[in-house]
């Protein structure tokens, strides 16, 4: 009798680690989701930011990436962190227009299609 009340604690004990692991590993992954947009975003505003200093210098918006990152003096260029893909920029009639490969947003001329809101 008291082997199997033994057995019942341990088995119950393993269970409840078990699926306390599991609630972690979806909350990290959920954490590291969030994280990784975040990031992004930062990139694409540090980008918008280089896109306004360029502006300030030359009289014109950047027609890339590339005129960006070596005008910044950056060696390496600023990609989305989730996928480690480049930035799509173009040029538009009324500024530029710069976007994630992933669909984490984008940025029209300084106007950004995210809220700080949908960072959290």
């Amino acid at each position: 009798m008291k082997r199997k009340v033994l057995w019942i604690i341990v088995i119950s004990a393993i269970a409840i680690i078990l699926a306390y692991m599991l609630c972690e590993r979806g909350s990290h992954t959920k954490i590291s989701e969030i994280s990784l947009r975040r990031q992004c975003h930062a990139n694409m505003n540090t980008l918008c930011t280089d896109q306004a200093s360029f502006r300030d210098a030359k009289g014109e918006w950047a027609g890339s990436i590339n005129e960006l990152d070596e005008f910044a003096g950056r060696i390496w260029p600023l990609v989305c962190t989730e996928t480690r893909e480049e930035y799509l920029m173009e040029k538009t009639d009324e500024g530029y227009r710069l976007e994630c490969p992933n669909g984490h947003g984008s940025i029209e001329t300084g106007q950004r299609s995210w809220t700080e809101a949908s960072d959290r």
